[in-house]
């Protein structure tokens, strides 16, 4: 036991020497400190921050985003360099290509198996070739690795990606991000066999989730510009909730947006919501790409902007707010939240009952158990919202197993409500945790927040059979939980089911993803991937209940004349990818993980695609440093997310509070220890 304590102390006396002084280290230089390969424990060498700029162009049609985003890279230093750059990308994002350019000189990338790829590029780094390296670390974060760009030297790389676009309430609804919120990572501190302490993560690459962050008062210089250009869409309004922006007109059926100061500090995520005319009735798309064995498709049902009128159904709601109030969500995070929750419990009617659950390093509840939906419960629930500040870590999955344990009595519909960041790195354990207790309830989401964990926040409500919202800014609050409000209310059409048929009329299995189709809620649409080796020509049945009456769709599919997107196949494979990852995650054994694992690479490697288990690697034949000499590591830096308080950013990160607790803990063994051994004597 006394080994034990004494380790616990040593750990607690060098965490707490780390956090003090690291604010001093980041405070005093506006440059980056770097080590040379080689040359550990010796004095690290000041390096100047090598990315200068990102450009991003978009390109939205036809319900898809095709994107360019090019990275450049610049050399200040008198030495070679190696630099590696975090940053996110929209969860659905499926990267098709990326290259490095050096001068006039372009080296292509190809797709390789994760591992593979990683050995060609240290196998180029080391025989002193440029090379570049894509990772794919989440679906929304990824890495770029350079290595041996030389004094004085200019390098970029360039990568495309597509990804669905959002449409809800007859808007396309776009977001990109540009920085990554730092993740808070769980831990707990254990004996191991010889009874010393150690600090265990079950977030095994949580070393490279989270970019070093610059202090507040150092600008990188970094900039970021970006363009969207929109065509074939029919265009009420365009507006940005996020930046300010400046509208183009090019033609009749193509308009420009950009950025009104052309360029932006990355330190947010923007949004750009893009209005369509109304429908009434559900509208039908059909685009495919692929020709020979290998036909894919995307079918596309948009359903009425207005619903017709229903009643509510009758049996009453239990309705659990979870809600966040770690450290990251203080500032303007805080205040959204808690303006949207208050909002949140006016759709409630007496019929109804609630409860309310917050969590940082800890949770607790607005009441023991759900409460009925009267005046003065709701009364108090306000008062108690008002209450709730931010600090502390981000300890989600205790709170969340909280809530899917609270019994639901029978004859009610249960529904979760969580407003959080979702900056936490264990993803993968709160989704498996979702899958093995959620049950028949259901599972919203809101993403709070300049810089969310769009990834963990849209799956989760993915998986919960709900829906998924981003909360940008105050002023957006009142339009989305409006939205939501509608949703619960009116699912439109529901009970669906596709039936594909041939041009015989016979009815035919396809490959579809998702496989099962889900309720289309009003202004939200369903998407579904399928792939043909006969291709698509024939007949698309859509059935279901549209606004409480039996209803039949009829979509014919002319091959020859339907309007072609050619890269649906590498959103078929993306969509087969997720798919599989789902598998992976809730695998009963390692060997049945390895053999999805093999399917994903497969998969990827066809589609030429990035995923967590294959990378792309571009390395250029000629030798542009001495393979003897130094070459310099540096991981660029970003800035903190728009609105995010430095101080309590701190207090999530180091988990202040726990460290405290555990050595309050540690002492009172110590003493106890100590007093034991004297009575002993």
């Amino acid at each position: 036991m006394r080994n034990l304590t004494l380790s616990i102390l040593a750990v607690l006396f060098v965490c707490s020497a780390a956090a003090e002084t690291e604010p001093e280290s980041a405070e005093v230089c506006g440059v980056l400190c770097g080590r040379s390969i080689g040359t550990e424990g010796k004095k690290p060498i000041q390096l100047f921050l090598p990315l200068k700029k990102t450009s991003v162009e978009l390109d939205v049609s036809a319900g898809q985003v095709a994107a360019r985003v090019t990275q450049v890279f610049e050399n200040d230093t008198p030495y070679p360099l190696e630099a590696a750059y975090i940053f996110p990308l929209p969860s659905r994002a499926s990267v098709t290509d990326m290259e490095l350019r050096v001068g006039e000189r372009i080296i292509k990338s190809v797709v390789q198996e994760k591992e593979e790829a990683k050995k060609t590029y240290e196998q180029a780094k080391k025989a002193g070739k440029k090379t570049a390296l894509l990772e794919q670390e989440r679906p929304n974060i990824f890495t770029t690795s350079i290595a041996n760009f030389m004094p004085g030297e200019t390098v970029s790389v360039s990568f495309t990606y597509m990804e669905p676009i959002a449409y809800d309430n007859g808007c396309y609804h776009l977001n990109f991000p540009m920085v990554v919120g730092q993740r808070y990572i769980p831990w707990q501190i254990k004996p191991d066999e010889q009874g010393k302490a150690v600090i265990e993560s079950t977030v095994k690459d949580a070393g490279r989730l989270n970019p070093p962050i610059l202090h507040p008062n150092i600008d990188s210089g970094h900039r970021l510009s970006l363009s969207a250009r929109i065509t074939g869409i029919p265009l009420a309004s365009i507006e940005s909730s996020t930046h300010a922006i400046v509208i183009d007109q090019l033609d009749s059926a193509s308009t420009r947006v950009s950025l009104r100061d052309g360029v932006t500090i990355p330190d947010s995520d923007f949004a750009l919501k893009i209005a369509l005319a109304e429908s009434k009735r559900p509208q039908i798309s059909f685009v495919e790409s692929g020709g020979g064995g290998e036909h894919y498709g995307l079918l596309t049902v948009f359903p009425p902007t207005q619903a017709g009128e229903q009643a509510r159904s009758g049996m009453p709601r239990e309705v659990i707010f979870l809600i966040d109030t770690s450290g990251s969500m203080s500032g303007a995070s805080i205040g959204q939240a808690k303006a949207g929750l208050k909002q949140c419990l006016e759709m409630l009617t007496p019929e109804d009952s609630f409860n309310i659950v917050r969590f940082a390093s800890e949770h607790s509840s607005f009441a023991p158990d759900l409460r009925p939906a009267n005046a003065n419960k709701l009364a108090a629930a306000r008062s108690y919202i008002d209450s709730l500040t931010a600090d502390g870590g981000t300890e989600m999955q205790p709170a969340l197993e909280h809530c899917l344990d609270i019994p639901q009595a029978p004859g009610t519909m249960r529904l979760i409500v969580f407003l959080t960041d979702g900056c936490v790195g264990n993803e993968d354990s709160l989704m498996r945790l979702l899958g093995k207790k959620l049950g028949n309830a259901r599972l919203f989401t809101f993403a709070i927040g300049s810089a969310p964990n769009e990834f963990l926040t849209r799956r989760m409500a993915e998986i919960g059979r709900g829906q998924f919202r981003f909360i940008h800014s105050h002023e957006e609050i009142d339009s989305v939980m409006a939205d939501f409000f509608k949703t619960l209310a009116a699912p439109v059409f529901t009970d669906v089911e596709i039936e594909w048929l041939d041009q015989e009329g016979r009815r035919r299995e396809l490959e579809v993803y998702r496989r099962r189709a889900a309720d289309i809620f009003i202004g939200r649409p369903l998407r579904l991937l399928a792939r043909s080796g006969a291709g698509f020509t024939g007949d698309v049945i859509i059935s279901g209940t549209l606004d409480g009456k039996a209803s039949r769709l009829r979509k014919t599919i002319d091959s020859s004349g339907d309007e072609r997107f050619e890269t649906v196949d590498k959103l078929y494979g993306r969509a087969r990818i997720d798919s599989l990852m789902y598998e992976h995650l809730r695998a009963a054994s390692n060997q049945e993980r390895e053999l999805i694992r093999a399917q994903i690479v497969d998969v990827a490697i066809k589609h030429q695609l990035v995923s967590a288990f294959t990378s792309r690697v571009a390395v250029e034949e000629r030798i542009s440093r001495d393979p003897d000499g130094n070459l310099e590591s540096v991981k660029v830096p970003t800035p903190l997310p728009k609105g995010w308080n430095p101080s309590k950013f701190n207090a999530t990160a180091t988990h202040d509070a726990v460290l405290l607790c555990i050595g309050l803990a540690a002492l009172a063994l110590l003493a106890l220890n100590s007093r034991q051994t004297h009575k002993a004597g």
